[in-house]
Parts: C-alpha cells; structure tokens; sequence
C-alpha cells in the first residue's frame, strides 16, 4: 500500500501544479475570506474524482492486459508537457514572461474584496481537470476496488494539502517562481512514470503486443 500512496500522491501533484496557481490567485483575490476558495477547491476535485472513477468503471470492461493501454494517456500528456516546457525558443518565451510579469507587478493592486464564490472555483477546477483525467482514469482502472477506495482518500487528504499549501504561500509571493520553474520542469517525468507504470502492471506489452 505504501507504493500505492506514492503514485496517488504523485498523480495528484503532476496533475495540480497548474492548478496550484491558479488556487493562489483565487486566495489572494479574497483576501482573509478564503473558505469558499477551499470549499471550491474540495468541491472540483471531488466531482474530477468520482468523474474519474465513473470512467474507470465503464473501462474495466477492457479484456486483460488492454486497460494498461490507458497508461498511454499520461505519457502523451507528459509528452506533450515535456515539448511545451523544452521546446527551442521556450527558454526565451519565459524570460520575457518573466519580465512582463516584473513590469506589470506593481501595478496590480491587492484585491481584499468578496472574490469569487466557491462555485466559480469548483467550476474552474473542473475546467483545468483533463490532465487529471487523463491520469486519474488509469489510475483507477487498473487497480482493485479496495484499492481504488485507497487511492480516493490519498487525493481527498492531498486536497486538504493542496489548499493548506496555497494558503501558505499566498503569503509569500516570492516562493512562486522556484515552485513553478521546478515543479513544470519535473511534471512530464513524473506523468511518464505513472503512464508507464500502468501498462507494467497490467502486463499489457506481453498480452497486446506479444513482447
């Protein structure tokens, strides 16, 4: 089970780096009321979950060895995360980001005022959730129900650390910038892995393809 809590944990935070920032934007805007922020946030990711787990269920149909094909989904999400933060000219994309942002900074005002309601956090949450399907779906189908119920509550703990970490940071602005160059640098390897392991455990290169 051990194993298992790392590549729940691990999905969960491949799959929310960019919606870590996007939380933290909604926590600022809100100023000391941030309880609909969380409440928002809780609510989104569950409806990602049971979505998740909906998808799955319907997908264990897949004869023996074919719900591993799945994992392709994560690999080509991480693929393709992998171009778009290594691609030639990126390096120079994001300096100039960078600079905008320096620019533009002290201009932007600190909003203290009512924000947005927990509906529209839920609802952007569950906009920005394709990569967490994509993840999610295999993660679910291809283990046992016990497990799936395992996984569920290692993501429901790892919201509550999710939003506990944002509320965190919030207050320190400058921690953005590592946490983003970093943890994007690391989110295509680590939605490799999970890929990977899914058709490993499921034995699908041998069953599909024979090797």
């Amino acid at each position: 089970m051990f194993s298992l809590a790392l590549l729940a944990v691990a999905a969960y935070a491949a799959t929310n780096i960019d919606n870590l920032f996007v939380l933290l934007a909604f926590l600022a805007e809100t100023g000391g009321n941030r309880r609909r922020v969380i409440a928002g946030q809780f609510a989104g990711s569950v409806v990602l979950i049971v979505g998740a787990i909906l998808l799955a269920a319907l997908l264990t149909q897949l004869p023996t060895g074919y719900v591993g094909l799945l994992g392709i989904l994560p690999v080509g999400v991480g693929l393709g995360k992998a171009w778009t933060r290594f691609r030639p000219g990126n390096a120079d994309l994001e300096k100039a980001a960078q600079a905008a942002a320096h620019v533009q900074a002290p201009a932007t005002p600190t909003t203290t005022g009512a924000g947005s309601s927990w509906s529209t956090v839920a609802c952007v949450a569950v906009a920005n959730g394709s990569d967490n399907l994509a993840v999610y779906v295999p993660l679910y189908a291809s283990h046992s129900r016990s497990e799936g119920v395992f996984v569920s509550l290692v993501f429901v703990a790892m919201i509550g650390i999710w939003c506990a970490g944002a509320v965190w940071l919030v207050e320190h602005p400058l921690l953005g910038a590592p946490i983003r160059r970093y943890g994007t640098a690391l989110l295509p390897l680590i939605l490799l892995v999970i890929g990977v392991s899914v058709i490993v455990q499921n034995d699908t290169l041998r069953i599909v393809f024979g090797l």
